[in-house]
């Protein structure tokens, strides 16, 4: 089973709704190590070998040299100084309907914490990517996991507050939040559940973390990002569907769970500076309290 519910689709939605552009390629990296999803909910081929975690972690112990990308070239020749270069993530990357770029982790609880025990340790090919979105589902303190976040430019803690076990998490979990803060990583909370307390509770027991966003159920939403929507075809159905929502069936953003994955891109992509700023790190982390 895996340790964090609710993490892989919100990091999903995250990447997927970054914010586009010629020189931004955003991927997700399914660096759980309690085993992943997404290659089951997307039916992923596994007869490719050379994707996936496993071969990033292989690959992260003996970084070879990478081919400079044309997007590389573009930051070259605009002048940015110390813009990545090379394209090694998106090696391991297989791209799902609708573009997004994923590196999967294996089912297997006991080969994917290998693989992330081995990122963790190794991390700079991670941040050879322009965008690079980590779902890290549960990060306990000490974990290799939790060691990944401090590689972070940005790191969004998915909690439910409302719940006596997560909201104690979050309160023993503090030192080592406000540790990563004090790193210089931009930290903020994204709340799910029914939280009957105000955004401000929430932060006091969470090392004073903003909350940056309320995650809403959506079961339409989590359907989107597991590759299960689909959306009417039929005129009579298509006409039903925006008769019930008053909504386009063929956009996106009515959906609670996109809309609200949308502005916690936009938001990390302001606080990292990803695509005007220079920085070498490039990571936006998905974890859960």
């Amino acid at each position: 089973m895996s340790g964090a519910p609710g993490v892989t689709s919100l990091a999903t939605a995250v990447a997927a709704c970054w914010p586009s552009t010629p020189l931004t390629v955003p991927v997700l990296v399914e660096a759980d190590a309690s085993g992943g999803d997404i290659a089951a909910w997307r039916s992923l081929d596994s007869d490719e070998s050379h994707k996936g975690l496993v071969s990033l972690a292989v690959a992260s112990r003996t970084p070879a040299p990478v081919r400079v990308s044309g997007a590389g070239e573009a930051w070259a020749q605009a002048g940015l100084v110390g813009a990545p270069v090379t394209e090694a993530v998106l090696r391991y990357a297989v791209e799902v309907p609708g573009g997004l770029r994923v590196v999967p982790a294996p089912a297997d609880p006991l080969e994917a914490g290998r693989a992330v025990a081995m990122l963790a340790h190794n991390p700079a090919l991670l941040g050879s990517g322009r965008v690079t979105v980590l779902d890290v589902g549960r990060a306990v303190p000490g974990s290799a996991g939790a060691a990944l976040l401090r590689h972070a430019d940005v790191v969004i803690v998915l909690a439910d507050p409302g719940q006596v076990g997560h909201a104690a998490r979050l309160r023993a979990c503090a030192p080592v939040l406000a540790s990563l803060r004090d790193d210089g990583i931009r930290l903020g909370l994204a709340i799910t559940g029914s939280c009957p307390h105000s955004d401000g509770e929430v932060s006091q027991i969470a090392a004073n973390l903003p909350v940056w966003a309320r995650i809403p159920h959506d079961s339409v939403g989590a359907a989107l990002v597991r590759g299960e929507h689909r959306p009417p075809t039929r005129l009579r159905d298509r006409w039903a569907a925006w008769r019930s929502q008053r909504r386009d069936p063929d956009s996106l953003e009515w959906m609670p769970l996109i809309k609200a994955a949308k502005s916690l891109a936009e938001l990390c992509d302001d606080f990292s500076g990803i695509g005007v700023a220079v920085r070498e790190r490039g990571a936006v982390e998905v974890g859960v309290a």
